[in-house]
């Protein structure tokens, strides 16, 4: 019975870390991702930025349908 539990063990830990890793590599992903998002919405918003203090900028989250139009 103890080798059972051995395998059972060993079986239950090489799930867990192939789980870990996974959700690791999908976190990294994620992060990238956002970070490549925020960067373009910096250099876009530095060409487009307006002359006077009027406009109010759009939140960091947010795109313009005219962003989304152009990327299309």
């Amino acid at each position: 019975m103890d080798v059972w539990n051995l395998i059972l063990y060993v079986v239950a830990s090489l799930l867990a870390l192939k789980s870990l890793v996974s959700l690791m590599t999908h976190h990294k992903k994620v992060v990238v991702q956002q970070l490549a998002v925020e960067y373009t919405q910096e250099i876009s918003s530095g060409e487009n930025k307006p002359t006077d203090g009027s406009a109010a900028e759009q939140p960091a989250g947010l795109v313009s349908a005219d962003n989304n139009a152009s990327a299309a």
